[in-house]
């Protein structure tokens, strides 16, 4: 089979082929992280949108800031990528084409800067995960510790950082053409928007401040909660779409069916109305990100501490185990009193809706993926209830043996049940040798890692 493309691209069913938006445009989107994620949510959306106005469409350039790989997938398909959304019913395969081409920030950091520096880009999007913000474990401020940091405050000409790419895109930008633009991050970080803000601000006083002064008046960084679940792509999934297409797509983006959007009405320069293909636009996202960061992620990163330990590979096998399902519905009953609860939000409405989700058995979401930089997850998805629960005398055990669980799998340096795991996590040498000869009740280990 050939390889998907505009000049070859399926023709036999109108979901399948391309929809008739032009894409010879100047994109107005530049994407910082083009991973699974993105090419599941906000190409999707961007995708719907521009069906909707096929004279004005919101095209995007995405940037890989750590290799090649992403522009050696999408480049030879300029852009097209299969989106296979799946439910307990089966799946259905869309071809998106909001994605014109993907820069390879690592090798030509300058090809970024210019296109975040362009008049007609409107919109610079983000999903660099938690990591990517550099942020100081007591989260005030840069990360000055860091190598790349450090690096990217000595000099910009060759950025090492998301932060640093941001800076150096916006410096240029300042320079010459001088127009706002939006800022959105779309990570699972509470506060997104204002964390991108803080951390670029400070980088950029850090090299000039009429930059800043520049950014302050003339950059929004709205907040903004993503929902949708994307799995790590497998060779079946390839397979699955190469079969559907008639071509071969490297760059395929599985992923469930329900999704969701909100984000602050918060923008400067031209705004995209994603409102049209069902985002929520509101003044305060806080709410929503509350509430899923504390559901929905904590969940998740429950099931990936504790599975792990009980041999499930799968979040759709864990949530059938008794044990790890009863855990996760004690962690609910404990976070759903850290949240903000109001007429519009029906909590045990949206636990079975997650019950739901977890359990479909088409989307194959492994815990060794969720498992992955926790370290990074557990402030907001955890240690924020569970720090209110001490504050009101509450006793905690689902959150406190979630943290405990996660503990076990980073002393027993990637081996659990004489099986290896396998996972990245930035404090992992550190944590190992603090665990080091601890053993293995929770209150040793929380003790160890205080």
């Amino acid at each position: 089979m050939r390889r998907l493309n505009r000049l070859y691209q399926p023709q036999t069913d109108d979901d399948l082929g391309l929809s008739d938006y032009r894409r010879d445009g100047e994109p107005k989107v530049v994407h910082l992280g083009i991973g699974a994620f993105h090419r599941a949510h906000q190409a999707f959306y961007l995708e719907q949108l521009n069906r909707l106005q096929p004279n004005d469409p919101w095209l995007i350039v995405g940037a890989s800031l750590r290799s090649a790989r992403a522009s050696h997938q999408l480049n030879p398909q300029d852009g097209l990528f299969s989106h296979i959304a799946r439910d307990h019913h089966g799946s259905h395969l869309t071809v998106v084409r909001s994605l014109v081409a993907v820069i390879n920030a690592y090798e030509s950091p300058d090809q970024l800067v210019q296109y975040i520096a362009k008049p007609s880009t409107q919109l610079i999007t983000l999903t660099i995960t938690e990591k990517g913000y550099c942020v100081r474990a007591d989260g005030l401020g840069l990360d000055t510790q860091s190598a790349d940091v450090a690096a990217d405050m000595a000099e910009l000409s060759q950025p090492k950082t998301a932060i640093g790419h941001l800076v150096a895109g916006l410096t240029q930008r300042f320079r010459t053409c001088g127009t706002g633009l939006t800022v959105l991050s779309c990570d699972n970080l509470s506060h997104n928007g204002d964390i991108t803000r803080q951390m670029v601000l400070e980088l950029a006083a850090h090299h000039d401040q009429a930059l800043a002064h520049w950014i302050t008046a003339h950059v929004s960084f709205p907040n903004s909660m993503v929902d949708r679940i994307a799995p790590a792509v497998t060779e079946a999934d390839r397979n699955e779409a190469d079969l559907c297409l008639g071509a071969i797509d490297e760059a395929v983006a599985v992923t469930e069916s329900f999704s969701q959007w909100v984000i602050e009405d918060n923008f400067s320069g031209e705004r995209p109305h994603l409102e049209r293909v069902g985002v929520a636009m509101v003044g305060d996202v806080s709410a929503w990100e509350t509430r899923k960061l504390r559901l929905l992620n904590a969940a998740h990163t429950a099931m990936a501490c504790v599975g792990t330990w009980l041999g499930a590979e799968f979040v759709h096998a864990a949530i059938a185990d008794t044990r790890i399902r009863q855990l996760v519905l004690d962690l609910w009953q404990e976070n759903i009193t850290t949240v903000p609860v109001d007429q519009d939000f029906d909590a045990g409405g949206y636990c079975e809706q997650l019950l739901d989700r977890f359990a479909n058995p088409h989307l194959q979401h492994r815990l060794e993926q969720i498992l992955s930089d926790t370290s990074q997850k557990l402030p907001q998805r955890v240690l924020a209830a569970l720090k209110e629960r001490l504050q009101r005398e509450q006793d905690s055990p689902a959150l406190t043996n979630t943290v405990a669980a996660w503990a076990l799998v980073l002393k027993h340096d990637g081996t659990l049940r004489g099986e290896a795991i396998h996972f990245s996590d930035p404090i992992l040498p550190c944590a190992r040798e603090r665990l080091t000869g601890t053993d293995d009740t929770p209150l040793a280990q929380l003790t160890a890692l205080a």
